[in-house]
């Protein structure tokens, strides 16, 4: 329960339940563009496989997982076959990535944690850790760099078209996969294939427009920001550093020029410099060329074996005895890999955790109140329930550069004046509690006592649901702009926020009800003054927009980085609030469209030309 994939088959089932209605995401973070939630292709096959089959997100989570973990060495062995290596190379060099880990071999801690010299790597980061778009991204990179070598040797725009949905598909699978693309693609500049550069460069943009409205400028910047905080023990830029990681590319690369090695082979070694630089470099010496470098083991060994299989098939070996070879390697390797297996995927009773009744309690008794939940009961509260929340699934997507810090506060603080202060200035109405004995698995509350006195709606022995003391359950209120937050404060002092908070329950002040009407649609009726604004404890994007009977009215930003609506009202009132991702988002559709609309045309008029 301790994996990410619960924030996966949550997204999924999101996903499933809401389609086409994915403009906004208002279950995380007190609401996020649903492009900066997570790159969206594994969730939206999950959600299909789970339509489709009528069976639960979760089972279909670990069907679609298990596919590409297994096709992986199958993608591999497609490439090296399309990049001029022998099938018997091919297939030692997918057989050898189907077991064997170089990673761990060069890794003696990493070696420990995960079962030994021959434990199965790219297993335990799926079963373990729940990376499960993350081995999908390992199983179609391989597969772009494969179209990309493709389309430089035919010139063609119809394998053009191919390279470009190979990388964007890779781009929209997972993060840490689309970066390790922009290194593949890196390598192949610098292999320096003739007269290629304008035709990867090409290719490169035809692929981002397909992928664009989930890679927008803005979803980049936010996950660019967020990043070096979100990695462990956070992350510094060392220009030094990374003028040395590029230097030793471009050394590589002349050296590589210089001794007429094969580019193809060149392409191989590259990728595995790139890779086994950020990786080894951070669990090696502890230096940190980008942020989460461990991450890239994995692709490190993707790249290995690429190298290899390359390499493999200059050998002057017969081919029969290299395969025989392999399978007799394999074979010890496979059964040991299968014991484990089975250690690592023994099944539970999910109905019997406390994610699972935490989430299913607060689904059928909530009402749709936003709450606080920590850790693991956060990661999982979508797998089971639509409660929304002020935490989250990936962190990496907060949109409110505010946010880490007021959840840091609510974790490590130790006042219970300053976290209710908080809590109700984001809407919070129920908190999920945590002490040392809770099954939830991080406990990251460091002074649960702070929970003392307050009222409890729910409780399972060391399993508590708390509310949060406060007169209007609205995510909208009334009141005067001098009420509003007059200063962004440090987390750890709420002090300025009391004339907000006062506003907040103020019975003087009118009533304003908050309804969702869809995903990025809500509706706030009451009766106002004109002189009255309307505080939205929702998070600010400039892609929303307000109309009073027709007639836009102002969004503004305020300090604590929520929405305040200028409703100009003057008795009963309702104000509609509709989310459409502004002109970027909208820009960014339009390109996609666009992009694949030339791609089905030129694929159709190559296959009438033929």
């Amino acid at each position: 329960m301790g994996s990410i994939e619960g924030a996966f088959i949550g997204l999924a089932r999101y996903i499933r339940d809401h389609f086409p209605d994915l403009s906004w995401m208002p279950l995380w973070y007190g609401g996020i563009p649903f492009p900066d939630s997570y790159p969206p292709l594994m969730h939206v096959t999950v959600a299909g496989v789970s339509a489709l089959a009528h069976i639960s997100a979760g089972l279909a989570y670990h069907v679609v997982t298990a596919i590409f973990y297994s096709l992986a060495p199958v993608a591999l062995y497609w490439v090296l076959t399309r990049m001029g290596a022998t099938r018997s190379g091919a297939f030692i060099a997918a057989a050898g990535y189907s077991l064997l880990s170089p990673s761990i071999w060069l890794v003696r801690s990493f070696r420990h944690d995960i079962g030994g010299w021959f434990a199965p790597c790219r297993l335990d980061a799926m079963v373990s850790w729940g990376e499960g778009p993350h081995i999908m991204a390992l199983m179609l990179l391989p597969v772009a760099m494969g179209a990309l070598y493709v389309a430089i040797q035919r010139r063609t725009l119809a394998a053009c078209f191919g390279a470009a949905l190979a990388m964007a598909a890779t781009a929209l699978s997972n993060w840490i996969g689309g970066f390790a693309l922009a290194l593949a693609g890196a390598s192949f500049l610098l292999a320096n294939f003739d007269g290629a550069w304008l035709r990867l460069g090409f290719i490169a943009c035809w692929g981002y427009a397909i992928a664009a409205p989930f890679v927008m400028p803005s979803t980049v910047a936010t996950i660019q920001a967020n990043a070096p905080l979100v990695a462990a023990g956070g992350f510094k830029s060392n220009p030094a550093l990374e003028s040395a990681f590029v230097a030793g590319a471009l050394a590589l690369a002349w050296a590589l020029s210089k001794w007429r090695v094969e580019r193809r082979i060149r392409v191989a070694a590259l990728f595995f410099y790139f890779t086994a630089a950020i990786s080894l470099l951070a669990m090696w010496f502890k230096l940190n060329v980008i942020p989460q470098p461990e991450r890239y083991h994995l692709e490190m060994d993707l790249a290995f074996w690429l190298l290899a299989g390359l390499i493999a098939a200059k050998a002057r070996v017969a081919p029969r005895i290299l395969i025989a070879a392999a399978i007799a390697v394999c074979l010890p390797v496979a059964i040991h890999q299968n014991r484990r297996a089975q250690e690592l995927e023994r099944p539970i009773d999910i109905a019997s955790t406390a994610e699972f009744e935490i989430s299913h309690w607060l689904g059928a008794h909530s009402a749709g109140q936003r709450v606080f939940a920590p850790g693991t009961i956060g990661f999982w509260m979508q797998a089971f329930s639509d409660t929304p929340m002020l935490t989250g699934g990936f962190d990496n997507g907060e949109r409110n550069t505010f946010l880490p810090d007021v959840i840091y506060q609510i974790y490590a603080g130790d006042r219970q004046d300053t976290m209710l202060a908080w809590l109700k200035a984001f809407g919070i109405g129920e908190m999920v509690g945590g002490g040392p004995k809770s099954r939830e698995v991080y406990h990251p509350y460091a002074h649960p006592e702070k929970f003392d006195g307050l009222p409890e709606i729910w409780r399972d022995g060391p399993e508590v649901i708390y509310a949060v003391p406060r007169r209007r359950t609205s995510l909208a209120h009334a009141m005067l702009p001098s009420d509003l937050p007059q200063e962004r404060p440090p987390a750890y002092y709420a002090k300025p926020l009391d004339h907000y908070l006062a506003a907040l329950d103020d019975p003087a002040l009118p009533d304003a009800s908050f309804t969702w009407r869809g995903a990025g649609a809500a509706s706030i009726a009451g009766t106002f003054a004109p002189e009255q604004v309307l505080s939205v404890q929702v998070t600010f994007d400039k892609g929303w927009h307000a109309t009073v009977g027709g007639e836009p009215r102002p969004i503004l930003q305020d300090k604590i980085g929520l929405m305040v609506v200028e409703p100009r009202c003057s008795g009963p009132c309702v104000v509609e609030l509709s989310y459409d991702g502004g002109i970027e988002q909208q820009a960014a559709r339009w390109l996609s469209a666009a992009a694949l609309l030339a791609g089905i045309v030129v694929v159709l008029k190559e296959r009438l030309r033929k």
